[in-house]
């Protein structure tokens, strides 16, 4: 009985252990997670860069990329081939990922968003990529009273080891110091989940 008893609370205590371990597997299998590179488009909500459209209710989508699409033209409308965005999912590939997402706003509350310090795992698949928003220097440009801002970065990770899903936690900047906050959860401004184009 003694023994049995034993035998069940080291497994107790392996599963536990497990189970609060696995970002810090991760991390020692694959390595850290490293933004590399990205860019951020405001731009007038009729003038789409990303297929498809907004869930109902709802001003964020995002996906994951850990391999590029067969065909990029079916992620990134006419408009977004033709410019900046016409290579950026060929990243995807190897040992690095691509993030995508888009935020909707009014004009007034139009910002950038861009990829902050700091990404990191969370789990054996799951990572945690903090973002930036800033407001514009000028608004005067924006004309259109709904705004979009159309994000896409390329992190790597050694030993090509991509997430599956990753929680965005988006950050106010600081107006004056042009820092990064995020101690204090009124700074946290929100958080998005998103998972793989190839699950949508």
């Amino acid at each position: 009985m003694h023994r049995r008893a034993l035998l069940s609370s080291a497994a107790a205590l392996s599963l536990a252990g497990l189970s609060g371990c696995l970002a810090d597997a991760r991390r020692t299998t694959s390595g850290r997670i490293r933004a590399d590179t990205g860019h951020s488009k405001l731009h007038p909500a009729d003038e789409q860069y990303v297929n498809g459209s907004f869930p109902d209710d709802a001003d964020f989508r995002g996906w994951l990329f850990a391999d590029p699409p067969d065909d990029q033209t079916d992620v990134f409308t006419d408009r977004a081939m033709q410019g900046q965005y016409s290579n950026d999912l060929l990243w995807a590939d190897g040992d690095s990922f691509v993030l995508l997402f888009e935020v909707r706003m009014p004009r007034e509350d139009a910002a950038f968003y861009n990829v902050a310090q700091s990404p990191s795992w969370t789990g054996w698949r799951d990572a945690e990529l903090p973002i930036r928003r800033s407001p514009p220097a000028d608004l005067e440009p924006f004309e259109a009273d709904t705004l979009v801002c159309t994000h896409l970065s390329k992190f790597d990770v050694a030993r090509g080891a991509a997430p599956t899903n990753a929680t965005l936690r988006m950050f106010e900047r600081g107006d004056e110091s042009g820092t990064t906050h995020g101690s204090a959860a009124e700074s946290i401004v929100g958080t998005h989940r998103v998972g793989r184009w190839s699950d949508r």
